[in-house]
């Protein structure tokens, strides 16, 4: 192959990576301007690839620099083996350079041959080769040890292992074989204990081994019986025991006995006064898991039993501990309770120049106020982290000389109570009379403003300075002048009053971006890979560019390992070489698990699940993914299935693309809706803000429409389903949390909209909107949160039937663990109102979002249905009904929600949470009101609950009730419809002091905050 790059070549004689690079040229070409360039390989190559790694440029002479450069460069791709530069005079007096190279082999197959206890995982693992790698010969005689090494601690001590190589030329590739002769397996025979173990025996002390003598023998369970044994011996007392596996020595036998370097230490016997030793026992075994046995344990034991106890309001307990003797040694602990205190003042003194409701809010102390909220309880560590906290108050605001004495605790007004004081002393407080810069050439006026927090006029804050020496250095190092330094000084005034700040800036040498050399990308395509560098060749170095590349790679997913790793700037051009390396994860990976879900209401409530799935990254080298995933529930029937494919780089663009298609039954209370479908999605960040645009077709059908409410299918024949829906989903997501798990200030503000319409034969016709913003504030230790939620949706197929139809799960629905929490999950809405009903004495159903109807069916053997023992009805027989409690899910287009919550830790990650809720779903978007309780008003819900925080988000646990508790009457109904259910006409069996349904609390298990 041969081919012309622009701005090419090559030189001299180097030796990398396992190769040699040669130039012929001869000295009198040095110097010249080269006129052309061009290579040629013995296999294929990437031109623009090639020409991005070579230093030498069209009409700049040749020089040894750049041509060693260049060899260096295209050396560290791992592609070649070989590479040899030629340069010869130019027509027009420059030099004509051709550059040969000889391509490297790359791996096809990994192959291990031979049968061991060792997973093909586990010896990929070890082996540097990869498949689709280059390949290397000093990576296979590695290969061999590591995997001679790894089969020897897994018991085969004459393991031989014997690598192979197959060449194929055409293809450049290499088939790689590791014959494996693992051998007998060892087995464990007794361990061998290397120090004074009395006076215990060999044999009580390796009774504590799960390793058993005769055993196959395992290096890593035999590293994990030395920490076994070391557990053993604490609970022994041996408090300064230490085990450690340090031989495993191959016996005549072909057996392995683990030797272990052992002491077992002196006796630790332990007096405890005031508390069970028991206790403490298992307190300083805890501290031991991860520290020796010294003083220091025992103050930190000390230091966390007296925090602990007044954490529970006795602020006076006193706690002490000793050890005395050799061996055995006496530990002595003493601890005293004491009396239980709260606090009832808290004064401040001292504090002319800022108010005690400022100096309130910077503290965590609190006087006894609401019980479980605000107890009042006294913590010495708290109190200090108080005091400085003012101090860094006044420090930050101009006192620079500013000191707060130690807090004082006193006798409050009851036995039981105690005054907490701060007195202050404030000191002069500073200003900045003048600031400076000096030495910043290549920094404008208007930056520096821009970069210093530190003005002229306002109060002095010493670290605000340090802060803002780090913020011009910061912004020196990511604009190219990594050597840059700054320093800061300032002088005070005689009185103290004001201060001279200057900054100082070294600016040095400016340094920049040379070439990017990735490798270790068996796969994946390098023009993917540099979307994700964050610089050009000559951009100005930056540190922060270094980091944001690092990130952009991880994200990909496409990578077990990432090392962007910059070189020394080259002394004559200031350009830094980045080298990327890169090591690709598994391309293909599985899902399999099994879990349950309760769905109240449901026929079968109890529903376990399995979830299997399938996917594949990095498609084709071009960081493409796909998937298929299915979950199915056997005793409820319902599940899904759903293959998705990613595009992250769409037309070669920055957005992404996500075509899916789908498949499910999921349950609407005791009704399975099936769909199927398909979507096209795109999703791009710009900072904080999440932009989406999605389109779906769906065929959306219930399977057994029959249980449907008694009001959906009078509003929504039979004749309208299935539904076809054609929809645009646009949506917008801004986010400002600290924590997207555990948010304690910030707020979020999320929009989404949608728009169904009549396209390939789709019936629904509608447009939908909802949002949310949510807010938090840290307040009084605890977190104030606070949320709205409104949504609607308006029908536009007019009169036909099913383009005025919108799915009911398309519908909105209030009630459960996330919106009014003390009515059942999607069942607040508004009831069938009965005092109002049409002059056939049917119910009106226009503004009814919550079915409470009992639905009454043809029992399937007359005489034998459940209705009799509860009603009677007027014309027909109960005993030939089976009744079918409600509420039953209706749904609305209108819908409105509040959240309010205060959320306070308790211990750890266990805390307590508060809350007020309305909600309300109306029929039509039109009714959408703020107004309480009434007929389609808000209704309020208020309850506690405590939660746990996890990885994956708190786990709640929440008790709510209605604020006006209202027995709701209800009928007894019967709905037929004719064969095409077209027509269905609904027949009251039951009005009477029976038919209510009384309002009551609910409970609910959840993960994840509501807001």
């Amino acid at each position: 192959m041969r081919g012309a790059v622009a701005g090419f070549a090559l030189a001299l004689v180097l030796a990398a990576s396992g190769g040699a690079g040669a130039a012929e040229i001869g000295s009198e070409l040095l110097g010249r301007p080269v006129e052309t360039i061009a290579y040629t390989c013995d296999g294929p190559a990437d031109a623009r690839e090639i020409g991005g790694l070579v230093a030498l440029r069209v009409g700049r002479p040749l020089s040894e620099d750049d041509t060693g450069a260049t060899i260096q460069n295209l050396f560290a791709t791992l592609d070649y083996s070989d590479i040899l530069v030629v340069a010869v005079p130019g027509p027009e007096d420059g030099v004509a350079v051709i550059i040969h190279l000889w391509r490297s082999y790359r791996v096809a197959d990994l192959v291990f041959d031979g049968k061991s206890s060792l997973s093909r995982e586990d010896m990929r693992k070890a082996v540097p080769l990869q498949e689709q790698g280059p390949f290397n010969a000093a990576a296979l005689a590695e290969g061999t040890n590591a995997l001679e090494r790894k089969l020897a601690a897994d018991g085969y001590t004459r393991a031989a292992v014997d690598p192979e190589v197959t060449f194929d030329a055409p293809t450049f590739t290499a088939r790689v074989v590791y014959r494996i002769a693992p051998g007998p397996r060892a087995r464990v025979t007794a361990p061998f204990f290397d120090g004074e173990i009395a006076p215990f025996t060999p044999e009580a002390l390796a009774a504590n081994f799960k390793l058993k003598v005769g055993k196959p023998y395992q290096e890593a369970r035999a590293r994990t019986d030395a920490e076994r044994l070391r557990k053993f011996l604490l609970q022994q007392g041996r408090f300064k025991a230490a085990v450690e596996l340090i031989a495993s020595e191959p016996t005549d036998e072909g057996s392995v006995r683990p030797v272990y370097r052992i002491a077992v230490g002196p006796r630790y016997e332990i007096v405890a006064t005031g508390v069970k030793e028991k206790r403490v026992r298992s307190e300083f075994l805890a501290l031991l898991e991860a520290q020796g046995f010294d003083e220091d344990l025992l103050d930190q034991w000390v230091g966390t039993t007296r925090e602990g106890l007044q954490r529970e309001g006795r602020y006076r307990a006193s706690v002490k501990a000793k050890a005395e003797g050799s061996d055995p040694v006496t530990v002595r602990v003493t601890v005293e309770e004491g009396a239980k205190y709260a606090v009832e003042r808290i004064a401040f003194a001292g504090n002319a120049s800022v108010s005690n409701e400022t100096l309130r809010d910077l503290i965590v102390t609190r006087p006894k106020g609401l019980p479980f909220v605000q107890n009042g309880y006294l913590i010495d560590t708290e109190l200090q982290r108080d005091a400085d906290a003012i101090l860094g108050y006044y420090q930050t605001r101009g006192w620079i000389d500013a000191k707060v004495e130690k807090p004082a605790v006193t006798a409050g007004g009851k036995p039981d109570r105690l005054d907490v004081g701060f007195t202050i002393v404030e000191g002069p407080r500073t200003f900045v009379a003048n600031r400076q810069v000096e030495g910043a050439e290549h920094l404008t006026e208007a930056e520096i403003d821009g970069l210093l927090s530190i003005r002229t006029g306002e109060p002095f804050n010493p670290s605000a300075v340090r802060q803002d020496a780090a913020a011009l250095t910061t912004r020196y190092w990511n604009t190219g002048w990594r050597e840059a330094a700054v320093r800061d000084r300032w002088t005070l005034s005689p009185d103290k009053t004001k201060v001279d700040v200057v900054f100082t800036v070294d600016e040095g040498m400016r340094s920049f971006f040379g070439k990017t050399i990735i490798r270790g990308n068996a796969v994946t395509r390098a023009s993917r890979i540099e979307r994700q560098v964050a610089w050009k060749e000559g951009d100005p170095y930056s540190e922060e560019k270094i980091a944001e590349t690092q990130r952009n790679l991880a994200r990909t997913g496409v990578f077990r390992s990432i090392e962007v790793r910059p070189q020394p700037a080259n002394p004559d051009s200031q350009e830094h070489t980045v080298d990327v390396n890169l090591t690709e994860a598994r391309r293909l990976s599985l899902l399999y698990g099994f879990g349950y879900q309760y769905a109240p209401g449901a026929t079968n409530p109890n529903d376990p699940f399995a979830t299997a799935g399938i996917s594949y990254r990095n498609l084709f080298g071009r960081m493409q993914s796909a998937s298929i995933e299915l979950q199915y529930a056997p005793v409820s029937g319902r599940g899904y299935a759903v293959a998705n494919f990613l595009e992250p780089y769409l037309f070669n663009s920055d957005f992404p693309l996500t075509v899916a298609a789908f498949a499910s039954r999921e349950p609407i209370q005791d009704v399975d809706v099936n769909r199927l479908g398909t979507f096209i999605e795109s999703v791009r960040l710009f900072g904080h803000l999440r932009v989406g645009l999605r389109y779906s077709y769906q065929y959306i059908a219930p399977t057994n429409p029959e249980d449907l409410s008694t009001i959906v299918r009078e509003k929504y024949p039979l004749s309208a389903f299935p539904i076809r829906q054609s929809a645009i989903v646009p949506s917008l997501f801004y986010d400002q949390r600290d924590d997207v798990l555990d948010p304690h200030r910030g707020y979020y503000l999320s929009v989404a909209g949608g728009y169904a319409f009549p396209f390939l034969s789709a019936d629904a016709w509608y447009g939908k909107v909802s949002g949310q913003a949510a807010h938090f504030w840290s307040v009084l230790g605890g977190v104030l949160a606070a949320s709205v939620r409104v949504g609607a949706i308006f029908p536009l197929g007019g009169a036909t039937t099913k383009s005025s139809t919108v799915p009911i799960a398309e519908k909105f629905f209030a009630g459960g663990s996330s919106t009014a929490r003390g009515f059942d999950t999607n069942l607040e809405g508004i009831p069938a109102d009965l005092t109002n009903l049409r002059p056939d004495g049917s119910v009106n159903t226009s503004d009814v979002t919550v079915d409470y109807n009992t639905q009454a069916t043809l029992a399937t053997t007359p005489g034998t249905g459940n209705c009799a023992p509860t009603y009677t009805f007027s014309d027909v027989n109960a005993a030939d009904y089976d009744c079918s409690p409600g509420p039953r899910i209706v749904g609305g287009n209108g819908f409105m929600a509040w959240g309010f919550e205060y959320r306070y830790p308790i211990a750890g990650n266990l805390g307590l949470s508060v809350f007020y809720d309305l909600a309300q779903v109306w029929a039509n978007a039109s009714g959408i009101h703020f107004a309480f309780e009434g007929d389609t008003g808000l209704r309020q819900s208020v309850g506690l609950g405590i939660h746990y925080m996890t990885p994956i988000g708190p786990l709640r646990l929440e008790v709510g009730r209605p604020v006006e508790l209202r027995t709701i009457p209800f009928q007894v109904t019967n709905t037929v419809c004719d064969s095409k259910g077209e027509h269905c006409v609904t027949t009251t069996l039951y009005s009477g002091p029976k038919a209510v349904t009384t309002e009551k609390g609910r409970i609910f298990l959840s993960i994840g905050y509501p807001f």
